[in-house]
């Protein structure tokens, strides 16, 4: 009896270790993230309605007045976790080109560990507020939030998808492209065969 109590041990580790595996194995949604190129062009013109129907909530429409080429802009936020939700500036173009032609310039000004800041050096100073992250200690009183403190770039980074220019949180480059990632794959054509 010692020996069959002995075998059914090895065979409850063996089949633990082998569901393990195969769970482990299975488990893994990294290898199925699709990534978009930071610079893509799906051959689709969109609108904000594009997102919204996701579930983007557009929180401020911009006076697109000194934004070249741009045709419309928004401040609003998205996250697939409606809890935690990130911010994000989005600017449509006539075009997949005039967006990357027109747009880099104002989008590069605006986003990464050199964007201006201050709206009398920037080329485009609507929605100023809102591209700063504040910073400070929370517990040295209202002081430490004060505008002084306010000199930190949101967005990190942008990506370029059809004629579209998508600014993107994250607090540095790689986090924001995560960001912009997440957001764009719902824009992505579902495959119909499914």
């Amino acid at each position: 009896m010692n020996n069959n109590v002995s075998q059914f041990r090895w065979i409850l580790i063996f089949s633990l270790l082998v569901i393990a595996t195969v769970i482990s194995s299975c488990g893994s949604d990294d290898d199925d993230v699709v990534t978009i190129p930071r610079i893509s062009d799906a051959g689709t013109v969109l609108a904000i309605e594009d997102l919204t129907a996701f579930g983007f909530k557009k929180s401020k429409t911009y006076d697109v007045e000194g934004l070249v080429g741009a045709e419309s802009a928004y401040y609003g936020f998205w996250g697939n976790d409606p809890y935690d939700r990130k911010d994000y500036e989005v600017r449509f173009f006539a075009s997949h080109a005039d967006a990357v032609e027109l747009g880099v310039p104002q989008a590069d000004e605006r986003s990464g560990d050199t964007a201006i800041l201050d709206d009398e050096f920037s080329s485009w100073p609507v929605g100023m507020k809102d591209m700063r992250q504040c910073g400070g200690d929370k517990a040295s009183g209202p002081a430490s939030h004060g505008i002084q403190n306010c000199k930190q770039p949101k967005y990190w980074d942008y990506s370029i998808y059809s004629n579209m220019i998508l600014l993107c949180a994250g607090g540095d480059v790689e986090r924001a492209r995560e960001l912009c990632n997440d957001l764009l794959i719902n824009l992505q054509p579902k495959n119909e065969s499914a």
